[in-house]
């Protein structure tokens, strides 16, 4: 037998969480006439059959037919329990602000076919902040019709929708405003801020606020293998056919490479493909590679590469590099490569 409730309140919450149903452990009857208390930062649902009864914001209502329009249309569809109890779920809401930590399990992929690669493979962590808005959207959306809902069950729903939507508007943004690898890096900031604004209309849609974002992110350590493996900087055929060339050749019965379609083609594809990994190992090498006498006592040179600045500087030659595309760091370009003076550098350290 359902029990009779003439009181109808959240009392503590549990630190971290989010939703918690009244009554616990089942259906309850709530007594006509009974208080319904709602705490500042809480919004109460009530919920019958998978239907919105009607939503309570902050304060105290008492529940009769005089003043709560669902409960006379309960009375005239007969819905009663009894004479002076309804039944019902009643779904307490937290609306306050929720910060959340948030990592990377997997790179984003994001794209930037302007700009070689075509792809990056990004990394991040930090914290973000939400607020519920629309209690019956975001109980909908987040499928927390539940006794309680915490942090940590939001976060599992909402972490890989985040990552999914961050890497759509970052490739957008990306393409939009010509954004290589190395701006990627250096645009973090302004990345966060265009973020809130860009991911909004997702969060519209869970009945969420994003109220704050600020995520660090960075190109993944191996960003170019990443990206290359998935056909980004490459021909995929050509690495389809590369990749099966390989297994062929390994494989003592696979018989002959007219067998499997292959023949100079794919030694040409392979050897185009390994050339292309060579040169952006190369390059990759170049990029990490201390420049000799960098960090030394012997004292900064009068002319530098934009390896040696980042070594003298402890950065990363992408962040080099953005420095001085942004106009920060005065370098002069001779053919394909940069030469930056001490000058240059001792006035940019300068500020």
């Amino acid at each position: 037998m359902a029990k009779v409730f003439d009181r109808v309140a959240i009392d503590s919450w549990l630190r971290d969480e989010v939703v918690r149903k009244f009554p616990p452990g089942g259906l309850g009857d709530i007594k006509l006439g009974s208080p319904c208390i709602v705490n500042p930062g809480e919004t109460a649902v009530f919920v019958r059959s998978g239907e919105a009864l009607g939503t309570f914001e902050p304060g105290t209502h008492i529940l009769t037919t005089a003043n709560i329009p669902f409960l006379t249309d309960l009375l005239e569809r007969g819905l009663f329990g009894g004479k002076n109890v309804f039944t019902a779920d009643v779904y307490y809401v937290k609306t306050t602000d929720q910060t959340m930590k948030w990592g990377t399990t997997q790179p984003i992929i994001i794209e930037h076919l302007n700009r070689s690669p075509g792809a990056s493979a990004i990394v991040g962590n930090g914290t973000y902040v939400v607020r519920v808005k629309e209690p019956w959207r975001f109980l909908n959306a987040m499928d927390a019709f539940r006794e309680s809902v915490r942090q940590p069950q939001l976060k599992d729903r909402l972490d890989p929708k985040l990552a999914i939507m961050m890497q759509d508007k970052m490739s957008e943004l990306a393409i939009a405003k010509n954004l290589g690898p190395a701006q990627l890096q250096s645009f973090s900031q302004d990345l966060n801020e265009l973020l809130i604004g860009l991911l909004q209309a997702e969060f519209d849609a869970l009945g969420m606020v994003l109220v704050d974002f600020n995520i660090r992110m960075g190109l993944h350590p191996k960003s170019l293998e990443v990206v290359t493996n998935m056909g980004y900087g490459t021909s995929y055929t050509q690495k389809q056919q590369a990749d099966a060339f390989v297994a062929a050749a390994n494989n003592p019965a696979g018989g002959s490479m007219g067998e499997i379609g292959m023949g100079a083609m794919g030694m040409a594809a392979m050897q185009n493909l390994q050339n292309q990994q060579q040169q952006a190992q190369q390059s990759q090498q170049t990029q990490a590679a201390p420049a000799a006498g960098s960090g030394s006592t012997a004292g900064t040179p009068d002319v530098m590469t934009p390896q040696q600045a980042a070594e003298i500087l402890q950065v990363s030659y992408e962040d080099v590099l953005a420095a001085i595309e942004a106009g920060d760091l005065k370098a002069r370009k001779i053919g394909n490569a940069y030469r930056i003076s001490k000058a240059n550098l001792d006035e940019f350290l300068a500020g």
